[in-house]
């Protein structure tokens, strides 16, 4: 009996982990996006020039990095829930 609660508290863990991953992913593409505005605005108060191609191309790298962090952070907490429920099905199958 307690391997089957043990085996729930771990799947239910796991459930946790992947709604964590998901949450902390839209939190960050949302702190990317926010800072891609941020950045945008100083843009378009330049004239233009080198001043504006600056901005323009550190605003684009400033997102893709934090969209590429976001896609790596969501992953690595969803395949770790996805492992604590395959390890907690694979607990209760075994009792």
């Amino acid at each position: 009996m307690p391997e089957r609660i043990v085996s729930g508290l771990i799947v239910a863990t796991g459930l946790v982990a992947v709604g964590l991953g998901v949450a902390a992913a839209r939190q960050r593409l949302r702190i990317a996006h926010r800072a891609y505005r941020r950045t945008a605005a100083l843009h378009a108060s330049p004239s233009g020039g080198w001043t504006g191609w600056f901005l323009d191309g550190f605003s684009g790298l400033t997102m893709g990095t934090q969209w590429l962090s976001a896609a790596l952070a969501g992953f690595v907490w969803t395949l770790a829930g996805l492992c604590l429920i395959g390890l907690g099905i694979r607990l209760f199958a075994h009792v």
